[in-house]
């Protein structure tokens, strides 16, 4: 195991994607705290990291809501004397052309996607110091890289996802000389669910702007995540990873 003993939090841990990162996390070691405003996933999230073996904290929190994501923060250094690595999963996307977008949209997605991961990180980061080396990996989406060309008409979640970049770079200078790395991941687009009620044409277009021809898999997500949190990446930091097929070059 190449994190055994260390202990992590994975936001938006009760959804189908954070749960794969978290099982990812558990099976190298990890002890895990998993944060989501839905208290089913997180029962989903305590199971799947307790069957790999490892310790599991169900905590209930609005990530958008500084004093209840401190609490959260709060109850892990607690109940664990720290947190060594912290993955910003949560978030979430809106189809709507700008001309029809209103200021509660707006605030919306930089709330859901770039405030709480503000949040996460502000509250965990004292949590961090002083530890042997912190891991933050935060996910942002190509969409921050190529605006709309992989969703038209998402110009909100382009916008926050961006300012995660943003975010990610500044970050990880600030904390360089701590040891701790600040790195970023921007998914390209995943099968998931959702993508198989396509039509064969709407997944042939997709697929076409693809130079591998394929859809991305959580559980390579994951990986790149955990790659991302070992002793060996430590000397990886401000990097934006996109991992989308070659859809960004």
């Amino acid at each position: 195991m190449r994190l055994a003993g260390k202990k992590a939090v994975v936001t938006g841990a009760g959804g189908a994607l954070g749960q794969v990162i978290s099982r990812a996390l558990a099976r190298e070691g990890c002890d895990v705290a998993g944060v989501d405003l839905a208290q089913e996933g997180l029962t989903r999230f305590g199971k799947t990291v307790r069957e790999v073996g490892r310790e599991a904290l169900e905590l209930e929190a609005d990530l958008t809501d500084f004093d209840d994501v401190q609490r959260a923060a709060d109850q892990v250094r607690d109940d664990w004397g720290g947190i060594d690595i912290l993955v910003n999963n949560a978030g979430g996307g809106m189809v709507r052309p700008f001309a029809e977008m209103t200021p509660q949209d707006w605030r919306r997605m930089v709330d859901t996607n770039l405030t709480s991961v503000f949040n996460m990180t502000r509250a965990a980061l004292p949590a961090m110091r002083g530890r042997d080396g912190g891991r933050i990996v935060s996910i942002a989406s190509i969409a921050a890289l190529r605006g709309g060309r992989l969703v038209r008409n998402a110009t909100g979640y382009a916008a926050a996802k961006a300012g995660v970049v943003g975010l990610t770079k500044a970050l990880a200078i600030e904390l360089a000389e701590e040891g701790i790395t600040v790195n970023c991941v921007a998914p390209g687009a995943q099968h998931t669910p959702g993508r198989d009620r396509d039509t064969p044409e709407v997944r042939e277009a997709l697929l076409a702007q693809i130079p591998t021809r394929t859809l991305g898999r959580p559980e390579d997500l994951a990986e790149t995540i955990v790659f991302l949190c070992l002793p060996s990446a430590a000397y990886l930091t401000g990097v934006i990873l996109p991992q989308d097929g070659g859809h960004s070059i």
